[in-house]
């Protein structure tokens, strides 16, 4: 075995029970539920923040959130400052190393120039830096354009530092592909990877493809909806540990599965408060 790959996937406000491994009975999970029985399930493990970004923070520099310079949780304006670029990473420890890091997922570490991914040690990144987006136009509904009280829908969809656009597309599915496409040039170039795959599922807002929705049609709506986008979530680290297996990469891959902070009751899980299940933008009511 040469210098291993790491791959670490984390969801989003997400309970430590909801897992068929961690005994959840109405829903299951079963390629996670494989990597923690051929692997180690840490019953004990204890986030640094209950909220993301000071937990981020602390996951990928391995301090306490006021010393990695993220206290609280931070603003979706694109002038928002957060890890500080002097700060080391995963990423940026591993590069003298001879490693390739990746991310595709959600970031909100910071939006500003020197708080983005590529200036924290990712070679390359897809995903979005604000709080959370709309799953499928990828718009943040409560972020800022310009810094001040206003709040403005802002679409926040990125690639390498560019704003990109791919609406009607479900973002959990979407980071996962861009996670397979990664692990297979990395497989090509021959050198040790870090896979950062952080899921924005199942934080707000609450939205699922049909095709899990249909998997739980008996479940209570509310239970349903968690139920399918964990599914989703699930689907996709089985499809990228899959494709590591596939490419002969597995004997050489360590891969870990964590929740950043637990599960949230903040009140805006279906957009603006109110319990009506989709609204588009600005434009009202889909």
């Amino acid at each position: 075995m040469g210098a291993p790959n790491f791959i670490v996937f984390l969801t989003d406000d997400q309970g430590y029970g909801d897992l068929s491994c961690m005994g959840t009975t109405d829903f299951r999970t079963p390629h996670l539920d494989r990597m923690a029985a051929e692997g180690a399930r840490f019953t004990d493990w204890y986030s640094n923040s209950p909220v993301c970004s000071p937990s981020r923070a602390s996951l990928l520099t391995g301090r306490y959130p006021g010393n990695a310079g993220v206290r609280s949780i931070l603003a979706g304006h694109r002038t928002t400052t957060g890890l500080p670029p002097q700060v080391p990473t995963l990423a940026t420890a591993l590069k003298p190393l001879g490693y390739n890091s990746y991310m595709s997922g959600k970031w909100h570490l910071g939006l500003s120039e020197e708080s983005r991914p590529h200036s924290h040690g990712f070679d390359h990144w897809y995903g979005f830096m604000a709080g959370c987006i709309d799953y499928y136009s990828h718009i943040f509904y409560w972020g800022m354009n310009n810094p001040g009280p206003g709040v403005n829908p802002t679409h926040d969809l990125w690639e390498d530092n560019r704003e990109i656009w791919d609406n009607g597309k479900y973002f959990t599915e979407m980071l996962v592909e861009k996670g397979i496409e990664y692990l297979r040039q990395a497989a090509k170039e021959g050198k040790p990877f870090f896979l950062y795959v952080p899921f924005n599922a199942p934080h707000y807002p609450m939205h699922a493809p049909q095709k899990y929705l249909d998997r739980f049609p008996d479940l209570p709506w509310d239970r349903q909806i968690m139920a399918a986008m964990l599914s989703a979530v699930d689907d996709g680290v089985g499809a990228i540990l899959a494709e590591v297996e596939r490419l002969g990469l597995a004997e050489d891959t360590c891969s870990f599965f964590m929740a950043d902070n637990g599960p949230s009751r903040e009140t805006r899980n279906w957009l603006d408060g109110t319990l009506d299940p989709y609204y588009g933008g600005t434009a009202g009511k889909l």
